[in-house]
Formats: C-alpha cells, structure tokens, sequence
C-alpha cells in the first residue's frame, strides 16, 4: 500500500496543511515569475545580437517557470520536486554556456544557491531528499562550476563580451536578491510559527479550543456516531480549521492540552447526551496524535478525564493514525490495550496509507478501520483502485473488524463503496463538520422526519 508522509489529525486533509501549501505556493511562485523573467529577457537578448542557437536554453527557463507557476496551485510537494529539477537542469544547461572567458567570470551558476536554499527551506525534514540531499546535489553543483571542474563542458561558441559582462553583473545582483528573498520567507515563516506556537499555549486556558462533530451513518442510514474535530477560535473571532495549526501544536508539545480539552468536551456532549433518547446510543470517536500516545502521562490522563466525566467508556472510540506506529509499535499498541481494558475502543484511523503491516494488524487492539478518502475519490475514477479498496474491505471483514470510508462526498462514490461490501460511511454527502448545537438540531430533525415517514 502506498506509503504518504502527509496525516489527518483531527479533521486535516491529507497533503493539504495550510502553512505548508502557503509556504510551497510562495517558494513555487517565486521560481516561477523569475524563470520566466529571465528566459524571456535573455531569450529577448540573444535573439537582438543574432545569437538564436544561444537563446535555446533560455526558452527552457521560460518552460520551467509556466510549470512553476501552474503547480504553484497545487502547492504540493510532488510539484516542488518536479520544478526544482527543472530550475536545476535549466541552471546547469546555462552556466555550461557560461564559461568564464577573459576577464569575465561564470555567473549562471549562482542561481544554484537561491535554488538550494529553497529546497532546504521548504521540504519537510522528513522529506531527506528534498531537504539535505537535493540542496547538497545543487551546492556540489555549484561549487564544481566555481572551481572550473565542468569547463570542459562549455561549448566552443560564446556569446558577445559585452553580453556576458553585462549578464555577470545582471546574474549576481538577480541571484543575491533571490536569495535573501529566500531567507526573508524563512524569517517570516519562523516569525508566524513563533507567534503560532505561543498562542497556541494559551489557546486551552482561554477557552478558545472548540469541537464540531461530523456524523457518522449506517448503510441504512442510521446515525451510529460522530468525529469529534478541533477547532481553534482565536481572540480575533477567526475560527481555524486543524491544518492551520494542529502540526505546529505537535511540534511545540500543545498538542497533548488540546487532545485532551477535545476529548474532555466530548465527554461533556455524551454526558448530555445520556438523557436524550434519540442520542444516548451514539459514540463519541476522538483523533488522537502520536504525540500524545508517546507521552508518559498519556493512558492516566485519559482515564482522569473519562472518571469525572462519569460517562460510558464503551461509547468512546479513540482514532488513531498508521503514522503513529512508526515510532515504536510496541510501546504503543501497550498502551492501547491498557485504554482498551478500561472500556474504550480503538479505530485505525487513514487505513492504507502509512506504516502498519498485516502482521501488526493482527496485534492491534482496533475494532475499526477507517478507510482513506483518496481511495475513495479514486476508486471512482481508476479500476486499480476500486480493486484495491475491495481489497482493504475484504481485510476489515477477515479481521473481524467494521469499515468505515471517509471523505464520501458524491452520490457514485456512496453506490461504489455500498458496491463492494462497506456499510459505514462518513462524509459532506450525508453532513458537514458542525457545532454541537446545530448537530442536535440536525439529529431531531432527522428523528421527526423518520416519524413522519
């Protein structure tokens, strides 16, 4: 199964956490408006001094930078590659033409520094190729140029002296201005992180943290449970969605006040919930992170809470991920059977896209699986993915375990999945993320209508 760095925590959407995008969108549109400045302007260039055999290379710029700026939508990390290898070919092809003659230094090979910088900015630190081993690959680049180690590769033509007097300076300046643009990106991003992460820390004592719950249907349509997903209302009165914040709240430690203050006003909402008839059989499910299963105060703190909420451990279910298993399967699986003693139940929360084998599968204490929604989107669309989510519903079902697809959003994905076999569904096709009031609002509404039916 296809093995994807990105997570949902509490209602995240996979590859899409907001201060990354913002970050790859800025870095991608930055390339992009630069290469095609320059290939058009040096395209321009060679074609006025009748050179137009040395204007080539220059409309592959030109190329690199519309790709750039069209992936700069997609912001995602497969687009950063793609266009960091195009910036680095069109770099090398330019500074072999490049060679220093006379009196006048190489200088195309500058524009590896900003380009390096980028990388190792942008990528995730978990992404080690992005991150250390492309930007090495471009400084070792750039440090061959420098010393004269790829001369041999320069052509026998040059261009005009005066054009390449005038291009080293233009390349010099354009380059040192890319770069500090670079570290002024960084130096504003760790700013926000900063700030972020602060307030993050009081965002718990403020009251600020608030929960939306997502129903959860049967095939037949009955309401068998609710996500419980966090929200953060900051002081502005700016309500945030989990990907602008809950990866910073796991890098800081916030995380672990957070998923506990979710998990406690889910325990409130059922505690509620036990005096009303069409609710008191609904459960609760509660994403944890692996941040908070690797803490040492992890198993006792979610038992505090669950004690002097005095409600029935059996009607929570705690999410977690595949990612969380990475880190030490052994320590984790100890203490989901330890909550699992107490009355809670477990669900493996984005099934199929992160670490877990069959064999760990087998030990896990998990009573649900829950499936990814880019399976579903994809099974649509592709007969390989249809198979392969057949293939997962098929697993639920020989380890004893329900299936529950996320993400459902249309119609043929809801007959597609009903199809194959799987009779839980959760997703906009059945109702949004929602406060806890418009969610009771929504539940006797649909109890008056099946009356009337």
């Amino acid at each position: 199964m296809p093995n994807r760095a990105a997570r949902k925590w509490q209602g995240l959407p996979k590859f899409q956490e907001a201060p990354r995008r913002r970050k790859i969108g800025t870095i991608l549109s930055l390339a992009g408006i630069s290469s095609i400045l320059l290939g058009l302007g040096w395209t321009a260039c060679y074609l006025y001094v009748d050179r137009a055999e040395l204007a080539a290379p220059f409309l592959g710029v030109v190329a690199v930078g519309v790709l750039a700026v069209v992936r700069s939508r997609h912001a995602d990390g497969t687009s950063l590659l793609i266009v960091a290898h195009g910036v680095f070919l069109s770099v090398v092809g330019v500074a072999i033409i490049d060679a220093p003659i006379a009196w006048v230094p190489r200088s195309g090979h500058l524009f590896l520094l900003p380009l390096a910088a980028g990388a190792a900015f942008t990528f995730d630190a978990r992404e080690r190729y992005g991150s250390l081993v492309f930007p090495l690959v471009c400084l070792a680049t750039f440090a061959a140029f420098a010393i004269g180690a790829l001369d041999f590769l320069a052509p026998g033509t040059s261009p005009p002296i005066e054009v390449r007097v005038w291009g080293a300076r233009s390349n010099t300046v354009i380059s040192m201005i890319l770069l500090a643009a670079i570290f002024a990106i960084y130096r504003k991003d760790i700013g926000n992180r900063l700030r972020l992460e602060r307030e993050l820390g009081r965002a718990v004592r403020n009251g600020e943290i608030e929960v939306h719950y997502q129903p959860q249907v049967h095939g037949n349509g009955v309401v068998t449970g609710v996500e419980a997903l966090a929200r953060w209302r900051r002081p502005s009165g700016d309500l945030l969605p989990p990907g602008a914040f809950i990866a910073q709240a796991e890098e800081s430690g916030a995380i672990r006040d957070i998923g506990l203050e979710v998990l406690r006003q889910a325990c409130e909402t059922l505690k509620q919930w036990s005096s009303t008839a069409h609710a008191r059989h609904l459960r609760v499910a509660v994403n944890i992170s692996p941040v908070q299963v690797l803490d040492e105060a992890f198993v006792p703190s979610v038992a505090a809470v669950i004690a002097q909420a005095e409600v029935d451990p059996a009607l929570i279910e705690l999410e977690l991920t595949e990612s969380a298993l990475s880190h030490d399967a052994g320590i984790v699986i100890e203490k989901m059977k330890a909550l699992e003693s107490l009355g809670l139940t477990w669900a493996l929360d984005d099934f199929g896209t992160g670490y877990s084998s069959l064999a760990t599968l087998r030990t896990l204490p998990v009573r649900k699986l829950k499936i990814d929604r880019q399976f579903v989107v994809e099974a649509v669309s592709q007969e390989n993915a249809q198979h392969l989510l057949g293939k997962i519903l098929e697993i639920s079902q020989v380890m004893g375990m329900s299936a529950l697809a996320e993400g459902v959003e249309t119609t043929a994905q809801w007959e597609l999945l009903v199809g194959l076999g799987c009779d839980h569904f959760q997703g906009y096709l059945f109702a949004p993320p929602m406060p806890k009031d418009a969610l009771e609002h929504w539940l006797a509404a649909r109890v008056q209508s099946s009356l009337l039916d």
